[in-house]
């Protein structure tokens, strides 16, 4: 049985500032063999502990935590909360097609909302998902496959 090391304060403090309540994630890997946590599996984080520990509230129900140097989990993109009133604020315009990118960044930059035109042309497929069915989040299989 191989021991793990204790994280380094620094190491500790990069996961609070990643992983702050709240920040969707999905797991890629859980060392726990009895866990029903599975690669693929979408959770909200709570905290993270003085170990680096991140504690998370599973989509299935489940609240485990992401041990450091054991599990493996990353960040799912979301579209932030300012980023959709100022989308929802362009819709109402009527002034283009919402899939008309181009149009879109332009008509935030005239209306003065700055974090929808810097946001949106590195975020597209986030985006148009979010047109199409509201939802804030890419499914898994949309997040990994290429465009």
């Amino acid at each position: 049985m191989t021991m793990r090391r204790f994280p380094e304060r620094d190491e500790v403090e990069f996961r609070k500032n990643r992983y702050k309540k709240g920040t969707r994630v999905e797991a890629l890997k859980m060392a726990d063999p009895l866990t029903t946590i599975k690669a693929g599996s979408r959770g909200t984080v709570d905290h993270v502990d003085d170990i680096g520990t991140v504690h998370i509230n599973w989509d299935c129900g489940a609240a485990l935590g992401a041990a450091f140097g054991a599990d493996a989990i990353v960040t799912v993109p979301t579209i932030p909360e300012n980023v959709q009133r100022e989308i929802q604020a362009v819709r109402f315009t009527s002034a283009t097609n919402m899939f008309q990118t181009a149009n879109v960044v332009d008509i935030a930059k005239q209306c003065g909302f700055d974090e929808l035109a810097a946001w949106l042309p590195a975020n597209k497929k986030l985006y148009s998902n979010y047109i199409l069915t509201g939802e804030v989040e890419l499914p898994a299989e949309v997040e990994a496959s290429d465009e």
